[in-house]
C-alpha cells in the first residue's frame, strides 16, 4: 500500500476496505469500532446509487417484455434484493453497528448486484420472441 493510498483510506472508505474488514471479522481478529462504522457508512452511502442502477437495469429488461420465467424470476430477485439493501441502510443509519452488521450489509450489496446481473444475463440469453402485450 502506498503512502497516498494509506492517506486516502484514512479519509474515505472503499469497497476494498470493507472486504478487508470482513476478512478480519470472519477470522476472529479484533476490529476497531471506527472501522466498523466506516464500513457501515460505505454500505449506507452506496445503497441509493446501487438501488438506482438496479432499477435502471430492471426497467430496461422489463421494456423488452420477455415472457421467460428465468427473466421474470431474476427481476423479482433483483427487486427483493433492492428492498433488503434499502431496509438495511435505513436501519443502520441511526444505530451503532456491530461487526455482524458489516457482513450483513456487504452481503446485501453483493446479493443486489448479483441478482440484477442475473436478470440482465437471463434477458440476453432469452429467446427473442417478446411476450404478447
Amino acid at each position: 500500500m502506498s503512502w497516498f493510498t494509506e492517506i486516502e483510506s484514512f479519509f474515505t472508505t472503499t469497497e476494498a476496505d470493507v472486504v478487508a474488514l470482513i476478512a478480519k471479522i470472519k477470522s476472529g481478529a479484533q476490529v476497531v469500532e471506527n472501522d466498523i462504522n466506516a464500513a457501515i457508512r460505505w454500505v449506507v452511502n452506496n445503497a441509493p446509487s446501487i438501488a438506482a442502477d438496479i432499477h435502471e437495469v430492471v426497467a430496461l429488461v422489463q421494456q423488452l417484455n420477455i415472457s421467460n420465467p428465468a427473466v421474470q424470476a431474476a427481476i423479482a430477485d433483483a427487486n427483493t434484493a433492492v428492498v433488503a439493501l434499502n431496509a438495511f441502510a435505513a436501519a443502520e443509519q441511526s444505530q451503532t453497528s456491530a461487526p455482524a452488521a458489516v457482513v450483513n450489509g456487504y452481503v446485501a450489496v453483493k446479493q443486489a448486484l448479483a441478482s440484477v446481473n442475473s436478470a440482465a444475463a437471463a434477458a440476453v440469453s432469452a429467446p427473442t420472441t417478446p411476450a404478447a402485450a
